[in-house]
C-alpha cells in the first residue's frame, strides 16, 4: 500500500473526528437541575429553589430569606445498535454493539438571598448543564467512529431579580461558561477506502490501525433576561430569553502509529509513537434559547404546570477547523452540519400531601436538531420521551430534601444516508435512567 494513499485516507478521517464535535460543543444543555424539575419537569412558571438562576432568574422573587442549595442528577445510558454494510446487511449478526459505559452527571451548588428587602433578590450558582462520558468497545466496528468521548460544559452564573408589582417580576443573569472536549478513535486507510473493512476482526486490521485523539476547550459568556407574571396568586407565567455566544475550541491533535505486538505471544511490545501532531481551532456557536411555562394551583395543594423550550440550532450549518500546521497535508477543514432547530415540551403535576410532603409526576418530549445525514455515534441524539416521579420532604423548619427518578426512551435510530467517513449508517435503540437529589437550607 503506497504511503501517500495511507496519509490521504487518514487526513479524511481526521476531518470526520473534528466534525463530530459540533453536536456536543454547540451547547446542548440538560435542564434537569433540582427535584422540582426532575420530578415534575415543568418549572419555568414556578422555580421555587435556587436553580431559578438557571431556569428563570425572575423566579428568585418567590424565595424569602437566605437559602443555600445543592442538587445533582446522574444519567445512566443504555444503547445498542448494529451497523449497515454496503449491501444493506446489519452487522454484527449475533449481538448489538453497546457502550462499555455511558454516564452523565450534572451538579449544582448555589445560594440566593433577599438581603432583608421586600422586592430585591440575588442569586449565584456554579453548575454543569452537561458533563458526559462514554466508552465504546475497542474491538467492534464502531472503533472507527469513536472509542472514547468526554464532554464538559460548566457555568458560573450570577442573577438578580426585582418585583416591580405584586403581579410582575423581572430578572437577569450573566454566566461565565467553560467548555472542554476530548475524543479518541481508530484510523485505518483500508477502512476509509472500503468501509466494509471495519467489519473484519480486530486482529486483521490492528497492524494498520492508527489512533487519533483530539482535545479542545474555551471560555465564553452569555446573558439571560426573564420575566415572571402572577395574574392571580394561584397562576404564574414565566418566560426567559437565554443568549447564545460564539466559542472557539482550541487544543491538540495527535495521530499515533499502530500498536506493535509480538507475533508469537500476541502481547503489546511497543508503545504508540506520535506520527503527526498539531494544535487546532474549531469555531462553534452556542445557540440562543427561548423558554416559557406556567404553573396553576387549580385546587388547594394541587399544581399543574407546562413548559416549552426552543433552541435556535439552525446557526450550526457548517463547522470550520484550522490546524497550526498541516496534518497529512491538510491545513484545516470545513464541514457541513445542516442542523435544524430544536424544541421540547413537558407537563407535570405536584400534590402537597401535607405541609411536610410533596409528590410529583411528569411527562416530556424532546426533539433533536441533528439530521440523520450528520448524526455521529459519539452523540447519537434522537427524539425522546420520558416519565418522571419525585418527592420532597420538609425535614425541619429550615431543611428540605428531595429525590426524583426519570425514565427516557429514544426514538429508533435508522440511518442510511450518512455523510460521515466511514458512514454512520446504523440501526439501534436507546434509553436512559436518571436519578436526581437535592437539599435546600434556609437561614
Amino acid at each position: 500500500m503506497a504511503m501517500h494513499k495511507r496519509l490521504i485516507g487518514i487526513s479524511v478521517a481526521l476531518m470526520t473526528v473534528l466534525s463530530a464535535w459540533s453536536a456536543q460543543g454547540g451547547g446542548f444543555s440538560n435542564p434537569d437541575f433540582g427535584v422540582r424539575r426532575v420530578g415534575m419537569f415543568a418549572v419555568i412558571g414556578k422555580p421555587d429553589d435556587v436553580t431559578a438562576v438557571f431556569h428563570n432568574p425572575a423566579g428568585l422573587t418567590l424565595l424569602d430569606g437566605t437559602q443555600f442549595y445543592h442538587a445533582q442528577s446522574w444519567f445512566f445510558n443504555e444503547t445498542g445498535l448494529k451497523m449497515y454494510n454496503s449491501r444493506g446487511d446489519l452487522l454484527p449478526l449475533d449481538h448489538d454493539v453497546s457502550p462499555e459505559w455511558s454516564i452523565g452527571f450534572i451538579p449544582f451548588i448555589g445560594m440566593a438571598s433577599d438581603f432583608g428587602t421586600d422586592d430585591f433578590r440575588a442569586g449565584f450558582g456554579i453548575y454543569a448543564p452537561n458533563a458526559y462520558g462514554a466508552a465504546l468497545p475497542e474491538d467492534e466496528p464502531t472503533r472507527y467512529h469513536a472509542t472514547r468521548a468526554l464532554f464538559l460544559a460548566s457555568r458560573a452564573t450570577g442573577s438578580v431579580a426585582y418585583r416591580l408589582s405584586p403581579k410582575l417580576s423581572i430578572g437577569a443573569s450573566a454566566s461565565l461558561i467553560y467548555v472542554n472536549l476530548w475524543a479518541k478513535r481508530d484510523m485505518n486507510f483500508a477502512v476509509l477506502n472500503d468501509p466494509d473493512e471495519r467489519f473484519k476482526d480486530k486482529s486483521e486490521t490492528e497492524p494498520d490501525d492508527y489512533e487519533l485523539t483530539v482535545s479542545g476547550d474555551d471560555w465564553t459568556w452569555s446573558v439571560d433576561i426573564a420575566v415572571l407574571l402572577e395574574p392571580t396568586p394561584d397562576f404564574k407565567i414565566g418566560a426567559v430569553f437565554a443568549g447564545g455566544s460564539a466559542i472557539t475550541l482550541e487544543g491538540d491533535v495527535e495521530l499515533r502509529e499502530p500498536v506493535e505486538r509480538d507475533p508469537n505471544t500476541g502481547k503489546v511490545v511497543g508503545k504508540r509513537d506520535i506520527f503527526e501532531k498539531a494544535t487546532q481551532k474549531t469555531d462553534m456557536v452556542i445557540p440562543f434559547t427561548m423558554q416559557a411555562g406556567f404553573n396553576w394551583e387549580f385546587v388547594e395543594d394541587f399544581e399543574f404546570g407546562m413548559d416549552v423550550r426552543y433552541w435556535h440550532y439552525q446557526v450550526l450549518q457548517e463547522q470550520a477547523t484550522k490546524l497550526s500546521n498541516p496534518i497529512m497535508g491538510q491545513p484545516g477543514f470545513d464541514d457541513p452540519k445542516n442542523f435544524g432547530n430544536s424544541w421540547a415540551w413537558c407537563a407535570g403535576f405536584l400534590h402537597r400531601i401535607n405541609p411536610r410532603w410533596e409528590v410529583m409526576v411528569g411527562y416530556q418530549q424532546d426533539f433533536t436538531p441533528i439530521p440523520t445525514r450528520t448524526l455521529t455515534l459519539d452523540n447519537p441524539s434522537r427524539d425522546q420521551q420520558g416519565f418522571s416521579l419525585g418527592v420532597r420532604w420538609q425535614a425541619t423548619e429550615n431543611v428540605r430534601l428531595g429525590a426524583a427518578f426519570v425514565r427516557n426512551w429514544f426514538d429508533l435510530v435508522d440511518v442510511q444516508d450518512s455523510l460521515a467517513t466511514p458512514p454512520t449508517n446504523a440501526k439501534g435503540h436507546g434509553a436512559n435512567s436518571e436519578l436526581g437529589l437535592d437539599i435546600s437550607w434556609q437561614l
